[in-house]
């Protein structure tokens, strides 16, 4: 089901299962051809050898990508063809492909399928475009790194479904199809089986390919990669933990604040200082309510808060089930996630569970920022 409705979100890419490395590379690669081999640090030797060996015929050239990306262009000219290991080496080897319009094969070894799919550079070339491999080889016996975080990644298709079923009850209705099957996909795994993990990797892919949307939980995930890049593992599932439990409350417990205004204007200037997201980007994220906007919110937030308030325990029962497969690769407490929800109405046009919990006057400035806020202006 995942493998077919991936199918034609992947244009020219193809996702391949590979067990003889040496028979793909000699039927793909032209004879004569000069083959770079690009790597992160960490990786496994005995897989770096088994490539290495693999694309012997070829002549190849490594490379380990470390903090930067600069040693790719000292590569030869008539390097045409570039092969990627490790979900780390994945996006320099396609920033090498895209500006040398070169064949790039990707070799995740984690069941991660964002690096193949971000549709821009990272660091110190973020914001390039760039093109996604066209071949992306995936062996079970490889894709045994950050499992866990992969699971909770692609779990997070569970909760931007959720987020468009409560923008629904205000806006036009949007596909979940997808976001469903990824969320489905990943529940039903487990991760010491390499055709599962294998599995995952189609999953994330699908879920990677499908997001027409900012979503608030995906801000909030790149928000803590980029304060807490030590704790990346857990970010995921703690993003996933929290959502889900504030969702609850809100449609179970919480009352609007009558005539409650947010302060947009301090709370976006907030969002851009503390993200580094241009304010005029995340402006287009804000939509001001009239009044009469205001009260019909809340008459239909009344009106379908115990119909949503069930749908958010069935994501906790979702996330439970994750947490069996997540813990069970070693994984530990979550992460600290309250100035990222706080933060994350700005990073999403929908009206999702934290935009409403700042239109109905419901959220409460994390400690520390309001701290920081009272040193900059006593009064």
């Amino acid at each position: 089901m995942v493998e077919q409705q991936l199918l034609p979100l992947l244009g020219d890419t193809q996702i391949l299962r590979v067990q003889d490395f040496s028979s793909f590379f000699a039927s793909e690669f032209p004879a004569g051809s000069r083959v770079a081999l690009l790597f992160a640090e960490g990786e496994r030797p005995a897989v770096r050898n088994h490539l290495f060996s693999a694309l012997s015929p070829f002549s190849p050239l490594c490379a380990e990508v470390g903090r930067g990306a600069m040693g790719l262009f000292s590569l030869p000219d008539d390097v045409r063809a570039v092969v990627a290991l490790g979900n780390r080496a994945i996006p320099a080897a396609r920033f090498f492909a895209t500006l040398r319009n070169a064949e790039c094969a990707a070799v995740p070894t984690s069941p991660s399928a964002e690096e193949c799919f971000a549709k821009t550079a990272p660091p110190p070339f973020a914001g390039y475009p760039l093109r996604p491999p066209q071949k992306i080889l995936l062996s079970g016996n490889f894709l045994q790194t950050d499992c866990a975080a992969a699971l909770a990644q692609t779990a997070l298709s569970a909760l931007c479904a959720e987020e468009l079923r409560v923008h629904a009850l205000f806006a036009e209705r949007q596909p979940l199809a997808a976001l469903e099957s990824a969320a489905q996909s990943a529940a039903s795994l487990s991760l010491s089986a390499g055709e599962d993990r294998e599995q995952l990797f189609f999953a994330s892919a699908l879920f990677s390919l499908s997001r027409t949307q900012e979503f608030a939980c995906m801000g909030m995930v790149q928000f803590l990669q980029s304060r807490m890049p030590q704790n990346a593992a857990k970010l995921a599932y703690s993003v996933l933990k929290t959502c889900a439990e504030r969702e609850l409350f809100l449609f179970e417990k919480a009352q609007p604040r009558p005539f409650f205004v947010p302060d947009y204007a301090a709370r976006l200037r907030l969002c851009a200082e503390r993200t580094g997201i241009a304010y005029k980007k995340l402006f287009a994220n804000v939509r001001v309510p009239s009044g009469e906007e205001s009260f019909e919110r809340v008459r239909i937030f009344q009106q379908s808060r115990r119909r949503m308030a069930d749908s958010a325990r069935l994501l906790g029962e979702y996330i439970q089930k994750i947490a069996r497969s997540y813990f069970a690769e070693g994984e530990s407490a979550r992460a600290d996630t309250d100035e990222a929800y706080y933060l994350s109405p700005e990073l999403t046009p929908l009206l999702s569970a934290p935009v409403l919990e700042r239109e109905f006057g419901l959220l409460c400035s994390p400690a520390h920022m309001s701290a920081a806020a009272k040193e900059k202006d006593p009064a």
